[in-house]
């Protein structure tokens, strides 16, 4: 059994540990609702433990109290809350999405587009009565679904203020360390403009690729923060507008959220730098000389990008091909067919709809490549560098992509069937909706990835790196995942049929109502695994770990289990009629319910299982051991018990 605390009585299983501050007494927990099945987060406050203090209590007591009170889709939903022993727990909905803590190469439109989402949240809560400050916001409590169109949430709201006001002097300081604002940090009153500097710090960190821990690296003894020589590309008319944010002086800022957002959104972070229309609030302080003078700045740029990208197609071409280096190269459209283009250096370049069929391109550099559209049916691109690239919706049809590196890169809805990706390196990258049947992934880094939806028919991913991977309702019928590493993958409503996991590690995976049926997932590690409504009918369990999995309702029917690990196993409503189980180890597995009808549980060992309700009948429970079961209203009709057998 797990050290993980039991809430059973509350009506939540946990699932495994989210995150923990054990200075404070805080641990996060993702646990499953056992009414609904839904997953939902736990933090649990324990403020009799070492370190923590039950002074905190009444902070904490107004989170739960505040939370109940807001309704934004942006805030993980409050669902309940309650008293432990050593503390209490609060309770809301999981969402599955990362933080912005997690490395993670932004476009500047995905860091306007995070800050107008952000924004939104902050106008919400500060049109609330009394307003709402909330006092930590930075990369670690913003979460973010990079699915398009990009979501946000907002969490943590341990250190949220209602209203401003002074912050009395004997307080602790409630923040976050280089995205407090000065007035935070003096304890001085704070204002709607408060939460508008830790959301620009914020930002700095995501335009510079700055760690949260090394943001003070750029604040100086004034408390300016020198970060404009690190993003010399940025529409200087952005970088106005995040020094107005990140002021130290209140009063220079935006009032609110709503100035800054109407300030913002104008504002052309990567296309052609016009000046928007200036709202009343906006960049105060710099006066309209310093305007004028970035509109100038901004006019002479175009004119000089202008100028240098006056060179026909033709003339990028041949630059290409006599050079074999074309970095940042307008070559939309390009006809490129089996052209050699063996470690070319395209880094940046635009190749939007380009035809690049069979070229090679093998150890070419395409970083951050806009490769939308593009033909690269058969090319060769082993070894290529691809990282942050976009090739969404391109044909991708037997290309050889052998040691390719595509971290971060954007191959939504492209086609790579029959693609050879083996020992690629796609970590975070996006194949959502792709059609990857048949390729060749084995050894691949799929961390991260997001594969929602993908093809992965008959695909060989065999020893592929897929942890945390986004794979709900993908095909990887009769896939080869032999001796993958799943850890915490999410394969809810995922079709498996007939696919070989074989010595898997599906540790802590998400199987919601996946489709397993006829697997080979003998010796597999599924343990605290969620399997609830998986259809594993005729799947091979042999040898396999499922222990303290979820397998709530699931279909287990003629599945072999034969010396499976399942102690600690929800099985609660599984139908397991005609599976076999011989030698299998279901200690303190909950069966409440179960179908076990004519099933072979002789020399099974059921030392302390919960079967009540269960259907036994015509089940063999020859030498099967029984002591200290529950089997209150189970049904043994006909069944085949020993001396072992418990008593009702």
């Amino acid at each position: 059994m797990s050290n993980y605390p039991d809430f059973s009585d509350r009506g939540y299983q946990v699932k495994r540990e989210l995150g923990q501050n054990r200075a404070c007494g805080r641990v996060t927990y993702l646990a499953t609702n056992k009414k609904t099945k839904s997953p939902v987060v736990i933090k649990q406050f324990q403020f009799a433990q070492t370190g923590a203090s039950w002074s905190e209590y009444d902070a904490y007591e107004k989170e739960v109290q505040l939370l109940q009170r807001l309704d934004h889709p942006s805030i993980p939903r409050y669902l309940d809350s309650f008293e432990t022993t050593s503390g209490f727990c609060l309770v809301q909905e999981y969402k599955y999405a990362p933080s912005l803590a997690q490395p993670h190469l932004l476009t500047l439109t995905e860091i306007k587009q995070i800050a107008v989402a952000v924004l939104e949240v902050l106008v919400y809560l500060q049109r609330q009565q009394p307003v709402v400050i909330h006092r930590d916001i930075k990369p670690e409590n913003i979460l973010v679904d990079w699915q398009e169109p990009i979501k946000i949430y907002l969490v943590d709201f341990g250190f949220a203020r209602i209203g401003g006001g002074d912050v009395a002097v004997s307080s602790a300081i409630k923040g976050t360390l280089g995205f407090m604002p000065p007035e935070q940090l003096f304890h001085r009153q704070l204002t709607e403009a408060s939460d508008l500097y830790s959301l620009g710090v914020m930002l700095i960190c995501l335009l510079t690729n700055t760690k949260s821990t090394e943001i003070g690296k750029l604040i100086d003894d004034a408390y300016q923060i020198n970060f404009k020589l690190l993003v010399p590309k940025v529409n200087p008319l952005f970088l106005e507008w995040l020094e107005t944010m990140v002021t130290p002086n209140l009063k220079n800022r935006f009032p609110n959220a709503a100035a800054a957002l109407e300030a913002l959104q104008p504002i052309d972070v990567v296309g052609k730098f016009k000046t928007p229309e200036i709202s009343a609030h906006a960049i105060k302080r710099k006066q309209r000389v310093r305007i004028a003078g970035l509109i100038g700045f901004g006019i002479v740029a175009l004119g000089i990008a202008t100028l240098n990208y006056k060179m026909s197609h033709q003339a990028s071409v041949r630059h290409l091909l006599e050079t074999n280096k074309c970095p940042k190269c307008d070559l939309r459209g390009a006809d490129l067919k089996q052209t050699n283009l063996k470690n070319a250096n395209l880094w940046g370049a635009k190749l939007e709809g380009a035809n690049l069929e069979g070229a090679d391109l093998t150890g070419a550099k395409l970083g951050y490549a806009n490769l939308a559209n593009a033909n690269l049916a058969n090319a060769k691109l082993g070894n290529g560098d691809l990282r942050g690239a976009i090739i969404a919706n391109a044909e991708l049809g037997n290309a050889d992509l052998e040691g390719a590196k595509l971290g971060y890169a954007n191959l939504g809805r492209a086609n790579l069937k029959g693609t050879n990706l083996t020992s690629a390196n796609l970590w975070n990258a996006n194949l959502g909706d792709a059609n990857l049947q048949s390729a060749k992934l084995g050894y691949a880094d799929l961390r991260y990835a997001n594969l929602k939806d993908a093809n992965l028919e008959n695909t060989n991913l065999r020893r592929a790196n897929l942890g945390a991977a986004e794979l709900q309702y993908a095909n990887l019928g009769n896939a080869n995942l032999s001796d993958a590493i799943l850890w915490d993958t999410n394969l809810g409503s995922a079709n498996l049929g007939s696919a070989n996991l074989g010595n898997a590690d599906l540790r802590s995976a998400i199987l919601r109502d996946a489709n397993l049926t006829n697997a080979n997932l003998s010796s597999v590690n599924l343990e605290r695994a969620y399997l609830g409504e998986a259809k594993l009918i005729k799947a091979n369990l042999t040898a396999g770990n499922l222990s303290e999995a979820n397998l709530t309702e699931a279909n287990l029917t003629s599945a072999i289990l034969t010396r499976a690990n399942l102690a600690g196993a929800d099985l609660e409503r599984a139908k397991l009629e005609a599976a076999i189980l011989l030698g299998a180890n279901l200690s303190n597995a909950d069966l409440k319910a179960a179908n076990l009808k004519s099933v072979n549980l002789s020399n099974v060992n059921l030392q302390g299982a919960y079967l009540k309700s269960a259907n036994l009948t015509n089940a063999n429970l020859t030498n099967a051991n029984l002591q200290s079961a529950n089997l209150t209203d189970t049904n043994l009709t006909n069944a085949k018990i020993t001396p072992l057998a418990a008593k009702k």
